[in-house]
C-alpha cells in the first residue's frame, strides 16, 4: 500500500476531535504531526477518496472547526493570508 500525505487547516482545537473521529470510523490511516499553527499531517493510503476521508471525519467536525483539506504543502501555503501585508484602509476611513 502506498501512502499519500493530507494537510488539514482548521480553527484551534480540532486536531483531537478529527483523530477521534477517525480512529472511531475504521478508516486506514498514519497519524503524521500536529503542528502549534493549526495544521496537521494525515498519511492516508493513495486510493482513497478525499470524499471517504472527509465521511470519517464527519460534516459535523468539518463545519464546527472550519477545517480546509491540501494534498500539498505548497496548496496550503497558497491558500494562507498573506500576514505580512499592511492592511488597506478605505479612503473614506482616511478622511476621518
Amino acid at each position: 500500500m502506498n501512502w499519500t500525505t493530507l494537510y488539514i487547516n482548521g480553527k484551534s482545537g480540532f486536531d483531537k476531535e478529527v483523530l477521534r473521529n477517525l480512529e472511531h470510523s475504521g478508516f486506514d490511516f498514519l497519524h503524521g504531526t500536529s503542528l502549534e499553527s493549526g495544521v496537521c499531517l494525515y498519511w492516508v493510503d493513495e486510493k482513497a477518496k478525499l470524499r471517504d476521508f472527509k465521511m470519517a471525519i464527519g460534516s459535523k467536525t468539518i463545519f464546527k472547526y472550519r477545517l480546509q483539506f491540501y494534498t500539498t504543502v505548497e496548496d496550503m501555503i497558497e491558500a494562507q493570508p498573506a500576514l505580512n501585508e499592511p492592511t488597506s484602509i478605505p479612503e473614506m476611513e482616511e478622511h476621518l
